[in-house]
């Protein structure tokens, strides 16, 4: 049995991109389990079809959180010290790149039935464009994932830059069509239906697709630049972690959103009713 490389004074920039990626990946899970409950004690009457959709994205992103877990105890448990367990991405080539983008790719296409929803039926050539640029990040990413697989190492140099850059591009111009997408329907929405919404719930929702599609554009430009600037590290590692957390606590986020939507509604209903009571007690006094 051949002995393990002695321990590098800069191990850190091994084991802290890893380490804190998988810390933050956890925390998520927390957020996104809370979300859950929230949603399902919220909505017990959604369509059973968007239900069984939620309830799937949760059980990959518990799976993708178990394997998490594997990958940690293989590098800082049963071989804490042992840099060949380090280089070793273990079950991390499966559980970052490929069920990550899945989650991020079923996020994204449920973001472009609702712009297809939203748009009436109308706009299939820009739903076709963002499924496009959905897919070709996808496929970047499965090539990520199965180049570490077979080579038994994390991807650095050359071929993951090219990936990465073929991912980044990709997955911020499908987010960024999909915001404005849905930013322009909404308007749409508000200015040819009245009743629809008031125009507090209106910026509730605007807000909330601009929050949720700066933060996924901006983790992607992050690990972009970590690849770039320092092609031979894996501290992309870090917010490539989160990637997939990302996407699915925005679609809970998204759909628990209802309430606030829901409040206002209310809030503005009940203003018109006690408006409308005064109004009715005033004049029956002036009679």
């Amino acid at each position: 049995m051949s002995a393990s490389p002695p321990i590098p004074p800069d191990i850190a920039r091994m084991t802290a991109p890893l380490l804190l990626g998988y810390l933050w990946n956890w925390a998520l899970y927390g957020v996104l389990v809370v979300q859950i409950y929230v949603y399902s004690y919220n909505f017990p009457g959604d369509r059973k079809l968007l239900k069984l959709f939620v309830y799937a994205i949760f059980l990959l992103e518990t799976l993708q959180t178990s394997l998490s877990g594997a990958d940690l105890y293989y590098w800082f448990a049963s071989g804490y010290g042992n840099l060949k367990h380090l280089a070793n991405p273990y079950a991390a080539s499966f559980d970052i790149p490929v069920i990550g983008v899945v989650v991020s790719l079923a996020v994204q296409f449920f973001f472009v039935y609702r712009i297809w929803v939203l748009g009436k039926k109308k706009c299939l050539w820009l739903c076709f464009i963002i499924c496009l640029c959905s897919i070709t990040d996808a496929t970047a990413a499965f090539a990520g994932g199965i180049y570490t697989f077979v080579h038994s190492m994390f991807a650095k140099g050359n071929i993951l830059q090219i990936l990465a850059l073929i991912w980044v591009i990709a997955n911020m111009m499908a987010d960024i069509l999909i915001a404005g997408a849905m930013l322009y329907h909404l308007a749409q929405r508000r200015r040819d239906t009245v009743g629809f919404f008031n125009d507090r719930a209106l910026v509730k929702i605007v807000r909330l697709i601009i929050e949720t599609n700066v933060m996924t554009t901006s983790v992607g430009i992050i690990t972009f630049f970590m690849i770039v600037l320092f092609p031979h590290e894996i501290y992309y590692i870090c917010p490539a972690a989160v990637f997939g957390k990302l996407y699915s606590n925005t679609l809970l986020v998204t759909l628990n959103n209802r309430i606030l939507i829901r409040d206002s509604n209310d809030a503005t209903a009940a203003d018109e009713i006690k408006f409308q009571t005064m109004a009715t007690v005033a004049s029956s006094n002036i009679a």
